[in-house]
């Protein structure tokens, strides 16, 4: 069953991750959609300050995103993503940063983790794999960028050591890939393939399949699901989508499939105030 599902009771499209907030209901974790009731307007839901749309309209996406949530307007925090592999650690001095503008955001930076509530974790994606990830145990939540430098560059391991060093068990910790292009759709070269088979280097072909001589189709998800298995959690313990960003239009930006005119979804997590781990 697909874990990440399209809210239909929302004025603001986006996915929910099902199952952790059925468990855990002080979290809120999920995707952001495009607007797939607009024919006028498809990237009405662009939720990045870098891709050259008027700010103005972006903040307020935020706002009427966060709205939806129940999570107050100054919890939105953020970082300026390089396709790197720096993890930061938010403390509830660095909650909203980023909200308003690129300059405000955490520098340099594609993985986030924090125990503080009222903080939401967000992360922009058209294309690239949304990693999302909580500690029962810690009450950590945690969201990274993977791209493939990311995963290449291990970014689920440091953010899995990241959450050990705040007290969490890499046995325990949930993991969840949100949707992202598929192998189905994402053909790379020796630039790409050489260095991911460095670190994965019995990939299976799950993950990496010859389609002709110097290229392969690439499934990151598995890739990333792979590198955590590595990195010590439970394969139990990972959810994996099978929606491809790519091959849906109607419901994501894709860079690829968009030769790079496109918006950004986000993925998002975080903690309501007052609820408790257990509700």
């Amino acid at each position: 069953m697909e874990p990440f599902y399209m809210r239909q009771d929302t004025s603001i499209p986006y996915f929910s991750l099902k199952e952790w907030e059925e468990k855990f209901p002080h979290l809120v974790v999920g995707m952001s959609a495009r607007d797939i009731h607009s024919k006028e307007d498809p990237d009405r839901w662009n939720y990045a300050l870098h891709v050259g749309e008027d700010p103005g309209r972006v903040v307020q996406n935020r706002e009427q995103l966060l709205s939806q949530l129940r999570f107050p307007v100054s919890s939105w925090t953020c970082a300026n993503q390089v396709h790197g592999t720096h993890v930061h650690v938010v403390d509830q001095s660095e909650r909203g940063r980023g909200k308003e503008s690129q300059e405000t955001a955490i520098p340099a930076t594609d993985g986030l983790i924090t125990g503080e509530e009222d903080v939401l974790l967000s992360s922009f994606y058209a294309d690239c794999v949304p990693l999302l990830f909580y500690s029962p145990e810690a009450d950590i939540v945690g969201v990274a960028h993977a791209g493939w430098r990311g995963t290449v560059g291990e970014i689920g391991r440091r953010m899995v050591e990241a959450m050990e060093s705040k007290g969490a068990s890499a046995k325990t910790i949930l993991a969840a890939i949100a949707p992202s292009i598929g192998g189905c759709c994402y053909e790379v070269d020796e630039k790409v393939a050489h260095p991911l088979l460095e670190v994965l280097p019995d990939a299976s072909s799950e993950v990496l399949r010859p389609v002709q001589p110097g290229k392969w189709k690439l499934d990151l998800r598995q890739a990333n699901r792979q590198l955590l298995m590595r990195a010590g959690l439970q394969p139990e313990n990972i959810i994996v989508t099978k929606w491809c960003t790519s091959c849906h239009p109607e419901l994501f930006h894709s860079h690829r499939r968009d030769q790079g005119k496109t918006g950004r979804m986000v993925a998002f997590i975080g903690k309501r105030k007052g609820r408790g781990r257990h509700g």
